[in-house]
């Protein structure tokens, strides 16, 4: 007896295939649907472009992906169904391209598969990226017509909304990595993320029994959390910690950038630049030590959310001797913007949660009287606590913050508006 195909498929199957693209598969495609473009077909037309030469139909390249689908994975019984496509770079004629698929996810009970699907140019760099969904049509499983026509809109729409929950059923959240978080706005935000079925690593560098009490209170909730020392300025120390989260729980969905050091009022002529770049080392290369070690795994997925917690000091009139502070911050801010425009294409989302002044140990040494003025001048007549804060931060984790990316969330009681 026969095995059956689907079942035969796997999460984290992949294959590939390549293909020389000659001038015989452009004339080919050119008579099969017409499009006889000059962009595609005439040198002359082409050398007055942008390109200077002739570029391949992009369908035509795309058009390999249903050779690797219906051929190699997942091969016979394939009916490729639905597909999203981004188109990033051109393919030339004489031009060899290499067309990878790999499996995403599986959903046993509508027998289909989701497909990560590039398409490479000879410099291994992606020309074509996107998902597929596979149905698998076996001999023993027979798929009603209705499904592949537009017989059964209402049908259709139903068997479709089936597909997305039965797959996220099935994919497990991954961990969260958070930086800073034994205590405070980082600890609420791990607390946070772990009711919402995420694993947390809390890293913390001092306060060993704070994070400890951070993973049994998580832990006691029935969620996942470890614990894990690393200072955020050493490289060495930060990969050390993306490998245990990976080795504990395999995926990691997202990080969160919040280690900052306490604030002391310096005079600008008291300050040395050792000062100014302590901050610097713990907020802005600690984010991006850490963001750059995680990067490959988002990219891999071609998927990843990062949250930098920066502040409202960046867009507001700043304290007076905050120099060091204000000017990490305000960087962290730019690098998360930089990463969001470089990495939203490959499913990458990165935004800031921007804290009001908020009620933890951060501001144990500002005056009473300040915090009072503070919450006179914000319109909602208080301070913002942690817990407000890691709300912020789990709708940016969340399905419907899946279109927000280089944005800054100012959780701080309407004392800045835009």
């Amino acid at each position: 007896m026969t095995r059956d195909r689907f079942e035969s498929v796997q999460v984290g199957d992949e294959d590939e295939i390549t293909h020389i693209i000659t001038r015989e598969d452009v004339d080919s495609f050119v008579r099969l649907t017409g499009d006889n473009n000059p962009l595609h077909v005439d040198e002359a037309y082409a050398a007055k472009t942008s390109f200077k030469k002739p570029v391949v139909h992009g369908m035509l390249t795309a058009s390999f992906l249903s050779t690797m689908i219906g051929t190699r994975l997942p091969g016979q019984g394939s009916l490729w169904y639905e597909q999203d496509m981004r188109f990033l770079l051109p393919v030339r004629v004489g031009e060899k391209i290499r067309v990878w698929a790999k499996v995403r996810q599986k959903s046993s009970a509508q027998r289909v598969l989701v497909l990560d699907t590039a398409i490479f140019g000879e410099d291994n760099k992606r020309v074509i990226e996107g998902q597929a969904k596979v149905k698998i049509i076996d001999a023993n499983h027979n798929v009603p017509l209705r499904e592949f026509t537009g017989d059964n809109t209402q049908q259709q729409q139903n068997d479709q909304s089936s597909l997305k929950n039965n797959l996220r059923s099935q994919t497990e959240k991954g961990a969260v990595i958070i930086s800073g978080a034994s205590r405070g706005i980082g600890a609420a935000i791990a607390k946070k993320l772990a009711s919402q079925g995420f694993a947390v690593v809390i890293n913390y560098f001092q306060s060993e029994s704070q994070a400890e009490e951070v993973v049994r209170v998580i832990q006691q909730s029935q969620g996942k959390a470890i614990k894990f020392r690393a200072d955020v300025r050493n490289t060495d120390e930060i990969q050390k910690m993306v490998k245990l989260a990976l080795s504990e729980f395999k995926t990691i969905s997202g990080i969160v950038n919040n280690a900052s050091l306490n604030v002391e009022n310096v005079d600008f002529t008291q300050l040395i630049w050792e000062d100014v770049q302590k901050h610097f080392d713990t907020q802005v290369k600690g984010a991006f030590d850490l963001t750059q070690v995680v990067l490959p795994h988002f990219l891999e997925r071609q998927e990843g959310i990062i949250v930098n917690i920066t502040s409202i000091l960046v867009d507001n009139v700043p304290p007076t001797k905050w120099l060091s502070y204000h000017i990490a911050k305000a960087a962290l801010a730019a690098f998360s913007k930089s990463l969001a425009a470089e990495y939203g294409p490959k499913g990458i989302r990165i935004n800031c949660v921007a804290p009001g002044m908020t009620e933890t140990d951060f501001i144990a040494n500002v005056p009473e009287k300040s915090k009072l003025l503070t919450k006179m001048q914000t319109p909602l007549r208080r301070l913002a606590t942690a817990e407000d804060i890691a709300g912020c931060v789990s709708f940016l984790f969340s399905d419907q913050a899946s279109f927000v990316t280089g944005q800054t969330l100012r959780v701080c009681g309407g004392i800045v508006m835009e």
